[in-house]
């Protein structure tokens, strides 16, 4: 039994922080007010580092408008496009549904976050700082 999930979001400084949520409780109205939006963009994570993520996958949400909103590019998001088109503003990190059409969205067990933030700090120690 999950008695509590978080999100991890990295800013564009690159400071992550662990954000404490309800299980099922994260809508994408949520997410749009932790990243001070309204509208938000849904990025899929090219690999999926937790193992017991129960067939969901890793994505981030960025603030759809971050650019036009003139918002510092953020180095790790920039890194997770692979494009080279820069990502702007925060990002959070939930995992989702593979089924792209879902809008189920969820926080993360103590487990997963742990696994995340050691992937984080192991892949992408350059773009971090706490």
């Amino acid at each position: 039994m999950i008695l509590s999930e978080s999100l991890i979001r990295v800013n564009a400084d690159g400071a992550p922080a662990q954000i404490p949520v309800t299980p099922g409780s994260v809508t994408h109205a949520m997410l749009a007010d932790l990243l001070h939006t309204d509208v938000t963009e849904r990025l899929r994570v090219s690999v999926n580092p937790l193992q017991d993520a129960y067939g969901a996958v890793l994505c981030f949400f960025i603030d759809a408008r971050g650019g036009d909103r003139q918002l510092p590019a953020n180095p790790l998001g920039t890194c997770l496009y692979h494009t080279g088109c820069p990502i702007y503003g925060d990002l959070i990190f939930a995992l989702c549904e593979q089924d792209s059409d879902s809008a189920a969205v969820s926080g993360f067990d103590r487990t997963q976050s742990e696994q995340l933030r050691t992937w984080l700090d192991t892949d992408f120690a350059a773009f971090l700082h706490e």
